[in-house]
């Protein structure tokens, strides 16, 4: 989702890093044994970290970057943001750990949060974890986030940390250093991007057997003369470091994105995974400049040409059945989906509906979701798990 403190709307391959503490349904005023029945009739979910847990994510608790732990099999460890009701101009990343066999049961780590605008830099008014990759020749999680010297972040930057003896409890703050004094990414303001800011990096890379070299792709949101995050755009890379924009041919629009983005909606926090042969965007959407935000998805067989955007509804929160309130998810952001032990879980952050109807002062907290329904998504591309009841007992559990 977006920071509260934003005036307009507010972003790994299969594997990624994020955290949080396991906290009841009774947290956020919802009745546990209803929820328990809830369950048991439909789609399953948790408030996976609580606002109430801490000051520092007291307002809202977002983009969930979760990575099965390099060193120690069987667990998971989850990089997140959040911010403070006491300054909702501020954001902060923390993490947390999770047994895979529990993964609905994150443990904060008592020294969050762990990395926050720096001193005096680009990035030194407040930022926003976008996506964190570990690279195993380096030992290291490369920590993608957007950041900027006023309220809403315009710049994508990157930071590198040493995975450490446990991948765990050396990802600190002494240890994750920026590379470089610059974003990696800024916002092209010249023809044909005319863009003003650039945002939310969803990354992965992929080994290119044929060039011998990694390729590495950058999804990303952005703002300027099309429109405040009008849809999403590509830029490449053969290090991580060192980004090239793809300008898209095949936008009927003329606006360079990687797929015909719906109108007046906003695109801002995705993820990038890959399924089999399919590459998947699993991206927070606006619809009606925000008037409901859902998750939404994208696919296609190809990291840069030939994306689809599957139907705006198809994951919208409202048909969870069992699980749905207006007071616990009218608004639904920053997704991610992930497969753990043979199962899918949507991990989101997640509002009521507000009294005055701003999602900006929602009050979010972290959920996990089972996704039990299995879909088709196009031909030729890989069904998906999504929340959602299973339309046969064959049609339960993980890919």
């Amino acid at each position: 989702m977006k920071n509260c403190f934003r005036t307009a709307a507010k972003g790994g391959v299969t594997v990624l890093f994020a955290g949080c503490l396991f906290s009841s349904l009774l947290a956020h005023g919802v009745d546990g044994d209803r929820a328990k029945e809830g369950a048991a009739a439909g789609v399953r979910g948790e408030v996976v970290l609580a606002r109430a847990s801490h000051e520092w994510m007291s307002q809202q608790i977002e983009e969930p970057c979760i990575l099965p732990n390099p060193k120690v099999p069987g667990r998971l460890v989850m990089l997140y943001g959040a911010v403070p009701a006491s300054n909702r101009s501020y954001a902060a990343v923390g993490k947390a750990w999770a047994d895979e066999n529990e993964p609905l049961k994150w443990h904060q780590d008592e020294a969050n949060p762990i990395f926050g605008p720096s001193a005096g830099g680009w990035d030194s008014g407040s930022i926003r974890l976008d996506t964190v990759l570990y690279i195993a020749e380096e030992d290291a999680y490369y920590i993608y986030y957007s950041g900027t010297k006023g309220n809403v972040q315009d710049r994508i930057g990157l930071a590198i940390c040493p995975a450490g003896a446990d991948g765990y409890s050396d990802v600190a703050g002494s240890a994750i250093v920026r590379y470089g004094t610059a974003p990696v990414l800024a916002p092209e303001s010249a023809a044909p991007y005319h863009e003003e800011m650039a945002s939310q990096a969803a990354v992965m890379r992929e080994w290119n057997a044929t060039a011998n070299c990694w390729g590495w792709y950058m999804y990303y949101s952005y703002r300027g003369r099309d429109g405040v995050l009008p849809g999403i755009r590509l830029a490449t890379s053969r290090d991580g470091k060192t980004w090239t924009r793809q300008f898209s041919a095949d936008d009927p629009r003329g606006m360079g994105q990687i797929f015909a983005s719906t109108p007046n909606a906003y695109y801002e926090w995705h993820q990038i995974l890959k399924v089999d042969a399919t590459y998947v965007l699993c991206i927070e959407v606006g619809v009606e400049h925000g008037v409901r935000w859902r998750p939404g998805l994208a696919v296609s067989t190809d990291p840069v040409r030939g994306w689809t955007q599957l139907d705006l509804d198809t994951m919208l929160q409202t048909k969870w059945r069992g699980l749905y309130e207006d007071r616990t998810l009218y608004h639904v952001a920053t997704p991610a989906l992930y497969a753990v032990k043979g199962k899918w879980y949507l991990y989101v952050q997640a509002c009521g509906r507000p009294a005055n109807d701003n999602y900006i002062d929602g009050g979010w907290e972290m959920w996990g979701v089972a996704c039990d329904r299995r879909i088709g998504t196009r031909p030729g591309c890989a069904d998906l798990y999504i929340p959602g009841v299973p339309a046969t007992g064959s049609d339960a559990g993980g890919k």
